[in-house]
């Protein structure tokens, strides 16, 4: 025989009903916010760069600044990071460097590229070179070219420093040189 135990009567608590209930209203916010991710995600892989960030996401810097180089500071340029792709690729760009300047390529210890907008605001009137302003180009930068000692006996003066660096600038889109620093 099946007896009948008397149940004990659900204490409802007002605390814990509030808790449940805003643990539920917090746990959908989350599960709208994780779907609605996912699909921004999934839209941006598929559709590319046509679907927009959000506006947060874009708020914050992607690029870090660009650190500026002294003795390009000096002569006038500035650089900053450039928000498109390059048409010609890093590899591209070091290759046409070398076939420009053969002799700083073939000397040179450790060449480097990094793709920037090129800032060169021509002051001086005549006008001593074009005017560059957000130019996404390549700097092309060799480094530690040996310096050639001239003759002796013409100049016996020595010579300060035993090397040299070279920065090549070229239009990231075209290859053409744009110009080229000796420091």
């Amino acid at each position: 025989m099946v007896r009948n135990r008397p149940q004990s009567p659900i204490k409802s608590d007002s605390t814990t009903q509030w808790f449940r209930l805003a643990s539920g209203v917090v746990g959908a916010m989350l599960l709208g916010l994780a779907g609605l991710w996912l699909v921004w995600l999934l839209l941006h892989q598929f559709a590319g760069s046509a679907i927009p960030a959000p506006p947060i996401i874009s708020a914050f810097p992607i690029n870090p600044p660009v650190a500026q180089i002294t003795p390009l500071v000096a002569e006038g340029i500035t650089l900053s990071h450039p928000g498109q792709t390059p048409t010609l690729s890093q590899q591209q760009a070091l290759l046409i460097a070398s076939q420009l300047e053969p002799g700083a390529a073939s000397k040179s210890k450790t060449p480097s590229a990094q793709y920037v907008l090129l800032n060169y605001p021509n002051k001086g009137t005549p006008a001593t070179h074009p005017d560059f302003h957000d130019v996404p180009s390549w700097m092309i930068l060799y480094q530690g070219i040996p310096l050639q000692r001239a003759d002796a006996s013409v100049d016996p003066t020595p010579i300060p420093r035993s090397s040299y660096d070279l920065y090549v600038f070229l239009d990231a889109n075209s290859g053409k040189e744009l110009l080229a620093i000796q420091v």
